[in-house]
């Protein structure tokens, strides 16, 4: 076997290692995304598969119809519960094994652009990625969305690069995927406009097959989101589509809260703080920047982070750390070509220090560049594995309401709507948010409602008890937030059940 090929299924089982951690865990974490979807997933299941018509419980008396992606990913899950019984881990299996087909297209596009020691370094850096160690169990579509993203950027490649009937549509094919699954994915057209204008030109934007491409690749799409507005118009249910305002506007330029947000974002969960550091010794040491291959990683960046500043009221925000998603490609490319070209220019010279033709100066100067490039390298690797280790475990944290459920299941009949805390119905800078919290909808599997943070009052609570709510479970942490409403809500209803922080009343 040859060492390169070794060494790239040394790259892959390591991938597989950081991204199996939590392959079993159970749906028990306060995560609204992975309930929904998990909620969707049993509806489908439950109440049949028809993936025209998702389902969440939150709805109130309604068929519970939510404006949403194309549900792909949660109709796999469904129909893997027909084939093998509802297992829960069985949504993190799916991601899993999407999680590692994405690797394999990523490492063949590697070894398609570059050589072979660039390759295996693009590749190592893909597979670390700390993100990608998260989402790669997650129950949501992100998994499934970046292997057809990532499918999508190769066969485009492949085809501007020899226009090959193949790869043309299935580059339409692959596109088409990822927008149905998450419509953010369609920053990956910035990418292609900026490649199609490097390597073909202006005009060449205008030609019929490019033209062609581009519409095939998004009717899908436009067809099915707006059959899904037809639910939030009809029903008020979205799982924030047309319930939250994520657009840039003024106060991008007016308040630091969006740009440092995305910032921090950036360093803590793409690059661990060091990454930028190695590609800023390239670029002040060797000629990294007249690279063409180093330009195309730049350029796939560039267009995430167009994304992230057009999209900056929901990806600044802490909780959407997963849709910065989009860097691991572009930062990966640009992270293992500046590392193979401080190893190329830099590393050979620290053994020549014998000759004397080797300037004593230049000698340090090498040996300070190769010190950095290891420390920074070094510190981006421990990084990884300390997100691994400690950020890992925080995110899939096992709810402590989870614990009372089985109480809560006898205590609350069936067929009962229950009424629950939701989050605040408006950001720091005043724009909408969509308020439901779905976890507790899925544990107990019932259906009801959620009343935001500002709603929460006395008279707002009894007021869904004509709306058909039977009893509200409510999180201590929320009533807090208005002193004084515990207490009147104890003496206007009956408090069936208190559990770890989770107060039950009968309305």
């Amino acid at each position: 076997m040859k060492k390169s090929s070794l060494l790239r299924i040394i790259i892959f089982l390591t991938g597989i290692c950081v991204r199996g951690t939590f392959l079993l865990h159970p749906v028990d974490t306060e995560s609204w995304r992975e309930a929904d979807v998990s909620t969707i997933a049993k509806n489908f299941y439950q109440n049949g598969t028809d993936i025209f018509h998702p389902q969440i419980n939150y709805g109130g008396s309604g068929p519970g119809y939510v404006e949403s992606e194309f549900q792909i990913y949660s109709y796999l899950v469904a129909i893997s519960y027909k084939i093998f019984g509802f297992w829960e881990p069985i949504g993190r299996i799916i991601s899993f094994l999407f999680s590692l087909a994405t690797m394999i297209v990523f490492f063949r596009l590697c070894k398609y652009m570059f050589n072979i020691k660039t390759a295996l370094a693009t590749s190592f850096f893909f597979s670390l990625s700390p993100i990608l160690m998260v989402v790669s169990v997650a129950i949501q579509p992100e998994s499934a969305m970046f292997f057809f993203y990532v499918c999508s950027g190769y066969t485009f490649i492949r085809w501007l690069d020899n226009e090959s009937k193949t790869y043309f549509w299935l580059a339409i094919l692959f596109t088409a995927l990822a927008l149905l699954c998450k419509i953010t994915a369609a920053n990956i057209g910035i990418f292609f406009v900026i490649l199609i204008i490097v390597k073909k030109g202006w005009r060449f934007l205008y030609k019929p097959k490019v033209l062609v491409l581009g519409a095939l690749s998004i009717i899908p799409s436009i067809l099915w989101y707006s059959y899904g507005h037809s639910f939030y118009v009809l029903y008020g249910n979205s799982l924030g589509l047309s319930n939250e305002n994520p657009w840039i506007g003024w106060d991008f330029f007016t308040s630091r809260h969006l740009i440092t947000g995305l910032i921090k974002i950036e360093l803590f969960n793409v690059w661990t703080k060091t990454g930028p550091f190695i590609i800023i010794l390239a670029l002040l040491f060797t000629k990294v920047i007249k690279k063409e291959n180093f330009l195309f990683g730049l350029y796939w960046y560039f267009s995430a982070f167009v994304f992230y500043i057009i999209t900056s009221r929901t990806t600044a925000e802490n909780w959407a750390w997963y849709y910065h998603i989009f860097s691991i490609p572009g930062a990966s490319i640009l992270l293992g070509i500046s590392a193979i070209e401080l190893y190329d220019k830099f590393f050979p010279k620290i053994h020549l220090r014998g000759k004397a033709v080797i300037n004593k100066l230049n000698l340090y100067k090498s040996r300070a560049i190769v010190f950095f490039t290891i420390i920074f390298v070094s510190f981006f690797i421990i990084s990884c594995f300390i997100y691994l280790d400690k950020t890992k475990p925080v995110i899939y944290q096992t709810s402590q309401y989870y614990v009372c459920m089985d109480s809560l299941k006898k205590i609350i009949p069936e067929n009962s709507l229950i009424l629950t805390n939701g989050g605040p119905a408006t950001d720091k800078l005043g724009y909408s948010l969509a308020i439901q919290i779905g976890y507790f909808f899925y544990w107990l599997n019932r259906r009801g409602y959620s009343i935001s943070v500002e709603d929460l009052s006395l008279n707002n609570i009894a007021g869904f008890k004509n709306k058909g709510a039977n009893f509200f479970v409510a999180e201590e942490r929320f009533l807090q937030k208005k002193p004084g409403l515990e207490d009147e809500l104890k003496k206007k209803f009956n408090t069936v059940f208190e559990c770890n922080g989770c107060i039950v009343f009968k309305l």
